[in-house]
């Protein structure tokens, strides 16, 4: 490997310290969503209303050996990206037997914004990458050998990304185009059995979830398609610059900018280059479509990204390394300046929705005169970061939910405040939301707060019976 490699490596060795460090100096709170997952963790389910089970059943894990602490939790993303950097390692080694371009690849992946993003924050996104990466390497395996114990491995990586997030559909879609290249199309069809085998295993791993959603309405698949609702459309051309600008961003520009200059000088007619185009650009197409016709957040497409990613680098690598020297330090540069936010507790722009919450959940357990033993809260995200900053205390938590209506998140499957209810407690939000209650009570409005972290002044309520 070249010097410039091995300065990489160093530096990115001293770039996780620095996220170690900046972690755990930050006062910053947890995000709702973080914090949702952490609750949900706290009970076994084989589904939760917005997400399969798989990163809530890895928090239950690790926070059962190593704690619920705000460190414990930040690093199970860190340690997850290393791990998935290691595998764009081996896939680039698969695809191009080349170590040094195997080095720069799973470097370049690490010090993408979008990684030196996603490192902070505890999502499903982690976890479906982590799988979407194994399985990429996996067919690449399969193509050299094609066993019954790839097959086997495939299903269990491809199931293991649906645990994650229902996005692995993608993968399905992408896999059947690859299905069609000439090379794989033989290997597919000569190996029928093993094929079945691999829907069969997929099909295995996700069937507890999905009873889990059929004895549950089928929560989980609706909120999704509400996502996706097609009956919102109209032409959103503000919306789909914005999630192309946003996938620029989250490679990085200069690399980005780069490819497409060099673009016309290369006959794209090999295997790898179709493969890597199957895994990325369908996706990509799909998710701009939909912010083009309604609206699309900027992670959708994270899964295309790797392929992307890999692509622009082996082409860049042979036509102009110092690009790739250029676009890394780049990178590494808003990592360790986002970093540096994060270990200041920066608290504006997108940091206002993580900062002071901890001293706020504290400050409701004096806020009424009678010590509070009990919590009713409306919103989700205020009912995740409560429960969870209010941990080590004994106090109940409940979700306003009038069985008549519709359910709107999984506190109003787990945690419902029940018709009959009457014990007293402090409320959160629009009192309205409790006015399905059968017994008599009185209410008295404590105060209005207008905090950085909710969009809307919180309204708190004492209800007695």
């Amino acid at each position: 490997m070249s010097k410039s490699t091995y300065c990489f490596l160093f530096l990115c060795f001293v770039f996780v310290l620095v996220k170690i460090l900046s972690v755990s100096y930050s006062n910053l709170s947890l995000f709702g969503d973080e914090a949702q997952y952490w609750v949900w963790s706290k009970s076994f389910e084989f589904g939760y209303f917005s997400k399969p089970p798989l990163l809530p059943w890895v928090i239950g894990l690790v926070t059962s050996v190593f704690g619920n602490s705000f460190f414990v939790l930040k690093m199970i993303p860190l340690f997850m990206y290393c791990l998935t950097s290691l595998i764009v390692f081996f896939i680039s080694k698969n695809l191009v037997n080349d170590v040094e371009l195997a080095f720069v690849t799973s470097l370049s992946f690490f010090l993408m914004p979008s990684v030196s993003f996603s490192s902070f924050f505890v999502s499903t996104d982690v976890f479906l990458i982590f799988f979407w990466s194994l399985s990429l390497l996996q067919i690449l395996k399969i193509k050299k050998s094609p066993t019954t114990i790839n097959f086997v491995l495939l299903g269990i990586f491809v199931g293991m990304s649906f645990l994650a997030k229902y996005a692995a559909i993608y993968f399905i879609l992408c896999l059947a185009l690859l299905a069609i290249e000439k090379e794989m199309r033989l290997i597919f069809l000569n190996n029928k059995i093993k094929v079945f085998l691999f829907f069969f295993i997929v099909t295995t791993i996700l069937a507890p979830n999905l009873l889990w959603n059929a004895e549950n309405g089928w929560v989980t698949f609706g909120h999704t398609a509400h996502n996706a609702d097609l009956s919102r459309a109209g032409l959103k051309l503000a919306e789909s610059l914005k999630f192309l600008g946003s996938q620029i961003l989250m490679v990085g520009p200069l690399l980005v900018v780069y490819f497409f200059y060099i673009l016309k000088k290369n006959v794209f007619n090999t295997f790898n280059t179709r493969f890597l185009l199957i895994f990325s650009l369908p996706i990509f197409f799909l998710i701009f479509s939909e912010s083009l016709l309604v609206r699309a957040n900027a992670n959708w497409a994270a899964v295309a990204l790797i392929s992307f990613l890999i692509l622009f680098v082996h082409v860049s690598y042979r036509l102009g390394k110092k690009v790739l020297v250029y676009n890394n330090v780049v990178n590494l540069a808003f990592g360790l300046f986002f970093f540096f936010l994060i270990a200041q507790s920066y608290g504006h722009g997108p940091f206002k929705k993580i900062n002071n919450i901890e001293p706020f959940a504290k400050s409701l357990l004096s806020i009424s005169k009678k010590q509070p033993e009990v919590f009713v809260i409306e919103d989700r995200m205020l009912f995740s970061n409560l429960k969870y900053y209010l941990r080590d205390g004994n106090y109940d938590f409940f979700s306003p939910y009038n069985p008549k209506k519709k359910i709107n998140h999984h506190f109003q499957i787990s945690d419902p405040l029940p018709e009959n209810f009457n014990n007293s407690f402090v409320f959160l939000g629009d009192i309205k939301q409790i006015f399905y209650l059968k017994n008599n009570y009185t209410f008295k409005h404590i105060k209005k707060i207008s905090v950085n972290f909710t969009s809307e002044p919180i309204n708190i309520y004492e209800v007695s019976f």
